[in-house]
């Protein structure tokens, strides 16, 4: 990781790892779609991925998240 996630930003990335929308993370967090996209554009900068799915494989090996 280029830095550590934030706890807001594991929170939405385990979220995403279980294949929630943005709208779905939001709903859940009760949060704006806004913040949830600012989250997934820093998690995808700090795992160093393009893709939401790519972000997920990353969080597999890095065992940032338990599947």
């Amino acid at each position: 990781l280029s830095e550590p996630l934030s706890p807001a930003e594991t929170q939405v990335l385990r979220l995403l790892c279980g294949n929630r929308s943005n709208q779905e993370i939001a709903d859940i967090l009760g949060v704006k779609v806004a913040t949830v996209k600012t989250h997934v554009i820093h998690i995808l900068q700090k795992l160093g991925v393009k893709r939401r799915g790519d972000a997920k494989e990353i969080a597999q090996k890095l065992h940032i998240i338990e599947f």
